[in-house]
């Protein structure tokens, strides 16, 4: 593990930590504690919940409704059950009671070797990549990445793969290769589909992970998980990670230019993928 400094069009740079030939984002005491290199080791169990999505897809929302279907019960600590397999050291969640909920931007053979073997359920979320890039842009300039370049030199590079977890045209399709030929069991979830009507998406998860709670339950989970609802949370968590949550904001921020750039790249880069994404919403 070492620190970076990767730049963007123009050269205005982020800091972020290589390992392996890949590049991640600097956690708060990871540098210490090197989750990265302990991976492949973390003990999972076979009744674990594992949330995957590639950055900025809507893993604080999915995970938060999964914590309250497993536990039967609504609360007021969002984020609570928020544990990132490669942001933080194993001890911080190991001890927790089952079924833990864990999540993760890692590719399916970078996460660790007993899921596999133990075969855990994973939540796997998709999200619209013009969207992603928008929202991902406003994550780095808030958070600890020390970047400070504009929009209009972010686009290229961040689609290309240079920044953090890689390029997402990688990632959804590595995915879609892995849901062929694995038997852990994969839910795959859209983040579209869920702000169209997340009381759906919901009866999905609840079918997939085994609960039995009532359309009412349900029904309340969806408006304590709302997008309003967890951005005016006192969490600390919340103020940093919910920006908009919109479908279709990349509209204010792609230039006609820029969007037949990405019109172009995407029909190279997913030619052979079947995966299909709204970019706006009736």
């Amino acid at each position: 593990m070492e620190l970076i400094q990767v730049a963007d069009d123009v050269g205005d740079e982020m800091t972020l930590v290589s390992y392996n030939g890949r590049r991640y984002p600097l956690f708060p005491g990871s540098m210490q504690t090197r989750p990265l290199e302990k991976i492949p080791s973390v003990e999972i169990r076979s009744d674990d919940i594992i949330v995957c999505t590639f950055p900025k897809s809507g893993t604080h929302w999915v995970c938060e409704m999964v914590r309250l279907l497993v536990a039967g019960q609504l609360d007021q600590d969002i984020g609570k059950g928020f544990h990132v397999i490669e942001g933080f050291s194993e001890d911080t969640y190991k001890d927790l009671p089952s079924p833990r909920i864990l999540n993760t931007h890692l590719l399916f053979n970078e996460l660790p070797k007993q899921v596999k073997e133990n075969k855990p359920r994973i939540v796997y979320v998709t999200r619209n990549p013009k969207d992603v890039t928008v929202s991902y842009f406003n994550h780095v300039k808030k958070l600890s990445y020390n970047y400070s370049g504009e929009w209009k030199n972010f686009v290229r590079p961040s689609l290309e793969g240079k920044f953090d977890y890689g390029s997402w045209f990688d990632y959804v399709k590595d995915w879609e290769e892995v849901k062929k030929t694995t038997d852990v069991p994969i839910l795959t979830l859209n983040y579209e589909d869920m702000k169209e009507d997340a009381f759906r998406e919901m009866k999905k998860m609840q079918t997939f992970l085994g609960t039995e709670r009532s359309d009412d339950f349900l029904q309340k989970v969806c408006d304590r998980c709302s997008f309003a609802s967890m951005k005016n949370s006192k969490e600390p968590l919340s103020q940093i990670m919910y920006r908009k949550g919109e479908t279709g904001d990349w509209k204010n921020w792609f230039t006609v230019a820029q969007n037949e750039w990405f019109d172009q790249i995407y029909r190279e880069k997913m030619k052979d993928c079947p995966l299909e994404f709204r970019y706006t919403l009736k």
